[in-house]
């Protein structure tokens, strides 16, 4: 029988940063609220079909909107560009 020693782990971290002016107030509240808001979508499992809580961070200051996971579950690439359709070239990925 073999072991393993050490760590092991099958999660992925991700980030994310939007300026906020590319953004309406109806977008700025389904990131926040992005489980939810998936859930209304027919394609629903397109986003991974998460149905525990979330691992994103969301915080906003007075400029961006930005997002941070340790256990990149949920798509949020799907759910940004597909679903809220935020164009690619305004989130800028993977800034830390």
């Amino acid at each position: 029988m073999k072991t393993r020693n050490g760590f092991v782990s099958n999660s992925s971290s991700s980030s994310f940063i939007i300026p906020l002016d590319m953004l309406t107030e109806c977008k700025i509240t389904s990131i926040f609220n992005h489980i939810e808001e998936a859930k209304k979508y027919q394609g629903y499992y397109d986003f991974g079909g998460v149905d525990f809580d979330d691992a994103w961070m969301i915080t906003q200051d007075e400029y961006y909107i930005e997002g941070y996971t340790n256990m990149d579950n949920f798509s949020m690439s799907t759910f940004l560009e597909d679903y809220l359709k935020i164009p690619d070239n305004v989130i800028k990925w993977d800034f830390n």
